[in-house]
């Protein structure tokens, strides 16, 4: 997977994240996911299509998306994840998969996402299609990790 093509995830979902929480995450090593996805919490699923098809997972636990939809909401607690803080959540994603497009539409590449869907639970497993997938740890505060995968085929 060529650089140029993930570079836009990390420099859009830093850029976002900053933003709307003002919470300032690092980058992880990024790596090569080898396997499905299964986890507990958050996950947020966008699809890619246009000259890269494919699809991004954002995974987080329900503790960081609870503090994620609370700055985003400018601070008012949130103990629960209901229907207005997973639709913060799910806007969130919509925001970085948004502006990665425009980042990949400046370098001649467009693309096109389809609207987030918010799962949450236990046990959640998702097997991506046959392509490879990048997966780009964004580190915070505390220990949390919020998990970007990308999952694509150039066309």
């Amino acid at each position: 997977m060529k650089v140029e093509y993930i570079n836009p995830f990390i420099e859009a979902s830093l850029e976002v994240i900053s933003q709307t929480t003002n919470m300032k995450p690092t980058i992880g090593k990024v790596f090569v996911k080898n396997n499905s996805y299964n986890g507990d919490g958050v996950v947020i699923f966008i699809g890619l299509t246009g000259k890269i098809n494919g699809n991004v997972v954002l995974s987080l636990s329900k503790n960081l998306a609870l503090n994620i939809a609370s700055a985003m909401m400018g601070g008012m607690p949130v103990i629960e994840l209901d229907e207005i803080s997973k639709s913060a959540i799910a806007e969130l994603a919509n925001m970085i998969l948004g502006n990665t497009a425009s980042i990949f539409y400046k370098n001649g590449i467009g693309i096109d996402i389809t609207p987030p869907t918010v799962l949450t639970g236990e046990n959640i497993n998702l097997t991506p299609t046959k392509s490879v997938t990048v997966c780009i740890p964004l580190n915070f505060q505390g220990g949390e990790s919020l998990e970007i995968d990308v999952s694509y085929q150039k066309n």
